[in-house]
């Protein structure tokens, strides 16, 4: 969706003019590494998602008939791309008029690794590293099979460097449907069949022409 921070701030700038805070911008923009922030605590200019734009309504479901699962995740500690890309999936939802359970925070999964410092002299030393993620959880409800795809469909032509997403999508069939894919087994079966015999008829008679 946006190729670099400036990018989608620019973007954010033209399509929300008066929720948009340009010091919040600069202190976002600006590199971690070179003011010595922590990136596993929360940075005093932080930029929060209400700078930007206002807080998404979603929509109400009807049934509660859940059709799909939405799980973003994210490594960067200020989370912001993360919640930017959510509410954006929420707003796209209310436009394609499926009702969602809004966003939903996920536990931080954190990950540690040990290995050697190096080989030699610093053979016995370790190393220390670890990742955390951020996730996200959106889930659909009320929607037929086609509009759920062109949903997921949208949402991968606008989706944002450094925010993975993973769909998990319940779908439903009427009564009968086992015997009906037994019954296209059976004639793929029967066609098969049909396509050996053909072979071993057409072998036998090149075999007769030969002799």
């Amino acid at each position: 969706m946006f190729r670099n921070v400036l990018q989608r701030d620019a973007w954010a700038s033209r399509l929300y003019p008066k929720f948009l805070s340009p010091k919040g911008v600069r202190a976002y923009s600006t590199p971690s590494n070179a003011t010595g922030a922590d990136l596993t605590k929360p940075a005093s200019g932080a930029v929060s998602l209400d700078d930007f734009v206002p807080p998404v309504e979603a929509m109400k479901p009807t049934h509660g008939v859940h059709v799909a699962t939405l799980q973003l995740k994210s490594y960067n500690a200020k989370m912001f791309d993360l919640d930017f890309f959510a509410d954006f999936a929420v707003r796209a939802a209310n436009a394609f008029k499926v009702p969602s359970g809004g966003i939903a925070s996920l536990p931080i999964r954190t990950s540690l690794w040990t290995v050697p410092r190096g080989p030699f002299v610093h053979k016995k030393s370790q190393e220390n590293f670890w990742r955390r993620t951020h996730r996200r959880s959106i889930k659909l409800y009320d929607a037929s099979d086609a509009t759920v795809d062109r949903l997921l469909q949208y949402l991968r032509m606008h989706e944002m460097p450094g925010v993975a997403s993973k769909v998990s999508l319940f779908r439903r069939y009427p009564l009968g449907i086992m015997k009906q894919i037994e019954n296209t087994d059976a004639t793929k079966t029967q066609s098969e069949q049909s396509v050996r015999e053909m072979a071993d008829e057409i072998l036998r008679l090149y075999e007769v022409e030969n002799s």
